[in-house]
């Protein structure tokens, strides 16, 4: 047994609590924009999320080593479920009813594909660089549920699974020829999934919004059917800039804009937060992120074994790329897919997902146990 830093680290936890207070300040806006009633269940959510938080913090270590595979697995099935008797929301098939509770599978998977990956990397990397060949078994890992994601439809979540797994694995190494090949095998896949419909057509509309957003043409019905869907992207940019430098200040936003921002509560709550405190708030929004996304950074590579370390990047990962495309497409950088702002948006699963991966890294840093 290895003893390290046993004493609770205040940093990370101020931190996550800071991001809970916003999204719970933003949240209560939400209720007075949109009539809706988000903030208490909110409230709900996160205690909840740091219970589990505080399990996934004592638990073992070795033991998420131990039962990696079999939690995979289990989520795996969970997601062959939702595709066979999920509940359907607005079109798509994310959410499985186990007994009175509504789970989102896919969200469990990020943190079960990284503790699957972490095993393998930790059971099988060698002194050399992945290869082609080496890469087989952990594509095998990573494409099974993202098959299964993006056939409920659910772009994004599958974007970000691959993105902790790309994260995760050119940590440990990829030759660059391997990098290329496996840049043509996607500009292969791409197109072929675009002409044999494999991607949704209000995907594609996204798609096209995003690349040719100021090429089409308004008189066009077809064109113009897809600049209407503009309309979300156009109404958060309208409430961030009009936040100016400081912000109008809380409930001063456009109630009529804002009451009829689609998901305001979750995917741009971004929007109302910058319309209420401006430039200078979201800088401070971005900031704490910034030192989160350092702390778990500092953690990975301050930890010794390596199943640990592979958990801390891939944790990291998940949370910065989730950060990363939120904001991107919130301000239109990026194509909206769908994509919640850790411990600020609403949502049980992605919630109670972000609370995990902090007690996992909470877990590594505390350097409780060696792993064999």
């Amino acid at each position: 047994m290895e003893r390290g830093h046993t004493g609770t680290n205040w940093i990370p936890i101020l931190l996550v609590a800071a991001l809970c207070a916003i999204g719970l300040m933003t949240l209560s806006s939400t209720d007075y924009y949109s009539g809706d009633a988000f903030h208490r269940n909110q409230m709900v959510r996160m205690l909840v999320g740091v219970m589990v938080c505080l399990a996934f913090r004592y638990i073992d270590i070795r033991l998420f080593e131990r039962f990696a595979l079999g939690g995979y697995v289990v989520v795996v099935l969970l997601l062959i479920g939702t595709a066979l008797v999920g509940k359907e929301v607005y079109g798509s098939r994310r959410w499985l009813d186990l007994g009175g509770v509504v789970v989102q599978p896919s969200e469990l998977m990020k943190v079960a594909l990284i503790l699957a990956l972490a095993r393998f990397i930790h059971r099988t990397k060698g002194a050399e660089e992945y290869t082609i060949r080496h890469l087989l078994k952990p594509f095998a890992l990573i494409l099974l549920p993202c098959a299964l994601v993006v056939n409920q439809p659910d772009l994004g979540t599958t974007l970000i699974l691959v993105f902790i797994s790309g994260s995760m694995l050119f940590f440990e190494g990829i030759r660059f020829q391997s990098v290329l090949l496996l840049l043509a095998l996607a500009g292969l896949i791409v197109p072929m999934a675009w002409q044999f419909d494999m991607i949704e057509e209000y995907q594609k509309d996204r798609e096209i919004l995003w690349i040719q957003g100021d090429e089409l043409d308004a008189s066009d019905p077809e064109q113009k059917r897809i600049l209407d869907k503009n309309l979300q992207t156009e109404q958060a940019l309208w409430a961030i800039g009009s936040g100016k430098m400081v912000g109008k200040g809380r409930l001063e936003g456009n109630r009529s804009r804002l009451k009829y921002l689609p998901e305001i509560h979750n995917d741009f709550i971004i929007a109302i937060y910058a319309e209420e405190y401006g430039f200078l708030g979201v800088m401070g929004l971005l900031a704490i992120y910034v030192f989160l996304f350092l702390w778990i950074l500092r953690v990975a590579k301050n930890t010794s074994q390596k199943f640990s370390a592979m958990v801390a990047i891939g944790t990291g990962a998940m949370l910065f790329w989730q950060f990363f495309v939120n904001i991107g497409m919130v301000t239109g950088l990026l194509p909206v897919v769908g994509l919640t702002l850790p411990f600020v948006s609403y949502g049980g699963s992605s919630l109670l997902t972000s609370f995990i991966a902090l007690g996992l890294v909470l877990n590594i840093r505390s350097g409780r146990v060696k792993i064999a």
